[in-house]
């Protein structure tokens, strides 16, 4: 964490940037609001069940049931997972 003083310097710091060097500085705050981990971390996660859900439609195709069945219920709490985590930081 940074202290005040030094919030206060890195504050006059990017205010010399802008007024020196505009489109420099225009750079730079279009790469702070690039693609965050948050999306990411949202497409992995439902790659990863859609792979998991796959998975179990082939098993069930190919005969192993009970396998079928366990990889389903997996896809299913990871969901309810995902939801309910959605659910709780939407609350705070």
């Amino acid at each position: 964490m940074l202290s005040r003083h030094e919030r206060d310097r890195l504050a006059e710091i990017e205010s010399a940037l802008v007024s020196g060097d505009p489109r420099l500085a225009e750079k730079f705050a279009r790469f702070d609001s690039g693609r965050s981990w948050g999306g990411m971390r949202r497409l992995l996660v439902f790659l990863v069940l859609a792979l998991v859900a796959v998975l179990a439609l082939l098993c069930l195709l190919s005969g192993l049931v009970l396998s079928s069945i366990a990889l389903a219920l997996c896809t299913a709490a990871g969901a309810f997972g995902v939801w309910w985590h959605a659910r709780r930081k939407r609350q705070q």
